[in-house]
């Protein structure tokens, strides 16, 4: 897989040179952003038309990386797949970059945001239940392994009535079977942070991650981020829901407590990558992210 196969309207050194300009500015009013995630940016692309969403990567050291990355990402579709769980059509596309990195962008449809989970949800008078939920909870039972996770939170579907479909797989939740590590090359998703704290960091990452591989858990996670997105009116449909239909019992207080250690968490993490930001450009060194002004976790409370 290579920019060649990517397609002959979108060239990806055009995409990466926008996205490199924005970063070396700070300014991101010449970009046509569909969204901004913890991770990842969201961009609309070709600017003046738009007709693909693309997803960019952090640069990986190497090709023979950037394309481990890509077969963990290809075997998560198929886990999907086997699952009977739609996911958004998606391609994945990588580009060498003259200085020997590989960056991959994953390539979407434009989605219809009034079908995304959380607009939808939203838009909704709150209920002692949802299809969507139903849909959401049978996802996780379905696809949730000891060393694979589901990231459930309702931002991360579409709903069209009938069918939810999971649209973010730039960072797949997958363990090594101990367990102890991530099955692909996390150096590439560290090199926003300080060398010193890439260890603990790491180590962090791969905590999160366990968190998802348990429908229960991965589930509270969703019920956490409806917290964060004001749904309130839906944080008790949503728990009733995961305990009828998985024999469990989780509790809004397990929900709040993932969410305010999120709420710490997250935020500190974007402050040291705006410090490796600085002493990074400060010392006339490249920097390969461009980095929201605040975290998701700053913009609601609960």
């Amino acid at each position: 897989m290579s920019d060649h196969a990517f397609a002959p309207e979108i060239d990806l050194h055009e995409v990466e040179a926008a996205v490199a300009a924005a970063i070396v500015s700070g300014r991101t009013d010449r970009l046509r952003l569909l969204g901004h995630g913890e991770i990842s940016i969201v961009l609309a692309w070709p600017q003046t038309e738009p007709h693909a969403a693309l997803k960019r990567v952090p640069p990986f050291r190497n090709r023979v990386e950037a394309f481990r990355y890509v077969d963990e990402c290809n075997a998560f579709f198929e886990r999907l797949r086997a699952a009977d769980v739609a996911a958004l059509p998606t391609s994945l596309h990588a580009l060498e970059r003259a200085d020997g990195r590989t960056v991959v962008y994953h390539r979407q449809p434009i989605a219809d945001a009034a079908q995304l989970g959380s607009n939808v949800l939203r838009a909704a008078a709150p209920a002692p239940s949802h299809p969507l939920l139903d849909a959401i909870v049978d996802a996780a039972a379905k696809v949730c392994t000891p060393t694979v996770g589901l990231d459930c939170q309702v931002a991360n579907w579409l709903w069209d009535g009938t069918t939810a479909t999971q649209i973010d797989f730039t960072s797949p939740f997958t363990l090594t079977d101990g367990r102890d590590d991530i099955t692909y090359d996390s150096a590439a998703f560290l090199q926003e942070y300080p060398a010193a704290l890439r260890p603990y960091l790491k180590r962090e990452l791969t905590r999160l991650i366990q968190r998802y591989t348990t429908a229960e858990g991965a589930l509270a996670d969703m019920v956490a981020n409806l917290l964060k997105e004001g749904l309130d009116g839906w944080v008790d449909p949503a728990i009733a829901t995961i305990n009828t239909r998985l024999g469990t019992d989780l509790r809004r207080e397990t929900a709040q407590r993932m969410l305010d250690e999120d709420r710490k968490f997250m935020p500190l993490t974007l402050k040291m990558k705006k410090s490796q930001r600085w002493w990074l450009q400060h010392t006339r060194r490249r920097y390969e992210a461009l980095l929201p002004e605040r975290t998701t976790y700053d913009r609601t409370g609960s």
